[in-house]
């Protein structure tokens, strides 16, 4: 229950079946599911009609057979395949209510086209209709073998998922009530993405005197198969090793390095069908109506074949201690991702002819429209025994348009430390604790060239015109206005007690959460100096001093600027100071952004509670921050307070075991 007015539902079933033929079959099988869904209707004290109704339904099925050979050449063979299906579908019914006509753009095509008209007021239905449904099965082969002293397993084998949806998509029951600039997308529009992969890895155990040598080594090859996909060698390779040096009974020294090349997202490989508006025309007749005209132009994410695939680099060395019945665990890692994805903006000179009522025209009380949908010239007449009269061409805009298209990045670094301590039971309580805790460290800075416009600005010299410039910056299509970068750190630490009643059956875990330490700092840095420069709140002159200060309005000048010839200039200190220019020097919005900000400690508790009913049956209750602990903590540089805990909710799960 999310309020009076709000309820979700949800039914989970779960039924499995496993057996072992002939000793060397094992076959096991089963589905699992969840009913349910959201209702939310109107607070009758707010009435307006409004509801929304969402249908979440989950089904999965799962079988495999493990063929148990045990001979000298292979140790077992399994097969599995499963089949996942989430029928969610979502029902707005919306009102809407406008004090004036509304123009609403629903153009597929290119081209000029007259908008439609919404009602003052009415009632829209939005449906979201996704079916997911994906299919998977691999083969995997093992074989277990001894060589005198050494102790080998292999692994390997293949995998197949098939990930699409099959349902309705996106859309509006009245097409003619979607808002401006919708249109409908139809997720069967969209082909399936196939995932296959090989793996192998060999696992070796051996001494070495009179310690003990454990060795892991792995490769991972994956490829994607998308129809229609500009994008070619759609592959990975990710290699691993981890190796693990029993010293004796009591210290262990382990570490690891890896690789992990990821592919882009489906929708990076085949992008979404979107569009652009441009209005041209308009104007007002009959008193209170009006008629718009638009330009549209449908396009997609920009293909671009120097898009490399990001790559994950991750080593850790740990050693595990285990004296006075005490387990210490302690990690160290160190991760770079390289050429991490993002996406990157460009800009494109376009021209297009903005239209007026001729002079001394007189626009009919029920005028009759013809747009031409190539050129844009409107035609008007009064009736179908009248003249069409073309309308003036009041200026020929010359703006830019903007295109995105997948990029890589600059290189993002973490590192940090994890541990891990077990303390023994307390035998008279019958009690455990655990502390854990983990300190993390990351840093990037993205000086990228990035290009920056904004729409609405107006020609610094000619009426009614766009301006004429587009920015180009250091700072990598970052967030922040004059930042490129950010080095955070954070210490986080978790106690956990866990009690035992055997004789009541019962065990009782209690967490206490702290995040100890949480700190961070925008960085702007180019050519190995500060980016971004001191500014008053008033000027955008520069004022001197460390931008890390941190109690400054801050300022970036673009590096290079590209104009409506579609030629790129260097921007300098000639071009910061002529005023023709003054929209390029981009401005923060406040004099915190590169102060040190943070927040001091905050913590909260869980707890679960699991009770067995006999040999079958067990009940669970667990609740996250019991205590309600919601304390508002206050950024160090804005002063602004936040909630980081959960709100208190609990849950009851009963299992039932045949």
């Amino acid at each position: 229950m999310v309020s009076p007015y709000s309820s979700y539902t949800r039914r989970g079933f779960s039924a499995g079946y496993s057996n072992t033929f002939s000793k060397v079959f094992r076959f096991d099988i089963g589905v699992t599911g969840n009913i349910g869904g959201m209702n939310t209707k109107d607070d009758p004290d707010a009435y307006s009609g409004e509801y929304n109704k969402v249908r979440d339904n989950v089904f999965r099925a799962n079988t495999s057979l493990a063929w148990l050979l045990n001979k000298s050449w292979v140790t077992n063979l399994k097969f599995d395949a499963s089949v996942y299906y989430n029928d969610n579908n979502s029902h707005a019914h919306t009102f809407y209510s406008y004090a004036s006509e509304q123009p609403a753009v629903h153009a597929t095509q290119e081209g000029y086209f007259m908008a439609s008209k919404l009602p003052y007021t009415y009632f829209a239905d939005q449906i979201i209709d996704s079916k997911e449904l994906d299919y998977a099965a691999s083969l995997k082969y093992e074989w277990n073998r001894r060589f005198k002293t050494v102790n080998s397993n292999l692994k390997a084998g293949v995998q197949w998922k098939a990930t699409g949806n099959v349902g309705e998509g996106e859309y509006y029951k009245d097409p003619s009530l979607a808002p401006n600039g919708y249109r409908p997308r139809p997720y069967t529009a969209y082909p399936y993405m196939h995932n296959v992969s090989l793996y192998a890895e060999e696992s070796l155990s051996l001494p070495v005197g009179n310690t003990l040598l454990r060795l892991m080594a792995g490769v991972r090859w994956e490829h994607l198969f998308i129809k229609g996909t500009n994008y070619k060698n759609l592959n990975t390779l990710s290699p691993r090793f981890n190796a693990r040096w029993q010293l004796n009974e009591h210290i262990a020294i382990r570490g690891g390095w890896g690789i992990t090349e990821k592919l882009p997202s489906f929708y990076t490989l085949y992008p979404k069908q979107e569009y652009r508006d441009i209005q041209t025309f308009g104007f007002s007749y009959n008193n209170n109506e009006s008629s718009y005209i638009y330009y549209s132009q449908p396009y997609t994410l920009l293909h671009n074949e120097n898009l490399r695939w990001q790559r994950n680099q991750n080593s850790e060395l740990g050693i595990d201690v285990h004296i006075a019945r005490t387990r210490i665990s302690l990690v160290g890692y160190f991760n770079r991702t390289k050429l991490p994805y993002k996406y990157t903006s460009s800009y494109n000179p376009f021209s297009y002819d903005v239209l007026q009522l001729p002079e001394g025209f007189t626009m009919p009380t029920n005028p009759q429209i013809n747009v031409d949908n190539q050129t844009g010239m409107v035609y008007i007449r009064d009736n179908a025994s009248s003249y069409w009269t073309p309308m003036d061409v009041k200026v020929t805009d010359q703006t830019f348009v903007k295109s995105t298209s997948p990029d890589n990045g600059m290189d993002v670094i973490r590192r940090g430390a994890e541990m891990i301590v077990d303390f023994p039971e307390i035998t008279p309580i019958r009690t455990q604790f655990r502390l854990d805790a983990s300190y993390a460290y990351t840093k990037y800075i993205d000086n990228s060239l990035s290009y920056y416009y904004q729409n609405g600005w107006s020609h610094t010299s000619l009426a009614n015109r766009s301006y004429q410039y587009v920015g180009i910056y250091a700072n990598g299509d970052n967030l922040s206005t004059t930042a490129n970068g950010k080095r955070t750190h954070s210490l986080d630490a978790n106690i956990t007690a866990i009690t035992r009643i055997p004789k009541a059956r019962l065990i009782i875990s209690c967490r206490l959460e702290a995040s100890l330490v949480k700190r961070s700092q925008n960085i702007s840095e180019y050519k190995g100096k500060e980016y971004a420069f001191n500014v008053s709140e008033s000027s955008n002159a520069q004022t001197g001093g460390s931008i890390y200060n941190g109690d400054s309005y801050t300022a970036i000048w673009p590096v290079a600027y590209l104009d409506l010839n579609n030629e790129m200039h260097p921007f300098t200190s000639a071009e910061a100071e002529n005023p023709e220019f003054s929209y390029l020097i981009r401005k923060s919005g406040n004099a915190y952004t590169f102060a040190a900000d943070g927040y001091d400690p905050y913590f909260s508790a869980n707890i679960n509670i699991t009770k067995e009913i006999g040999d079958h049956v067990s009940l669970s209750l667990n609740a996250i921050n019991f205590t309600n602990s919601r304390p508002y903590v206050k950024s160090h540089a804005t002063g602004v307070s936040a909630l980081f805990t959960p709100d208190f909710y609990y849950g009851l799960t009963c299992r039932i075991k045949f």
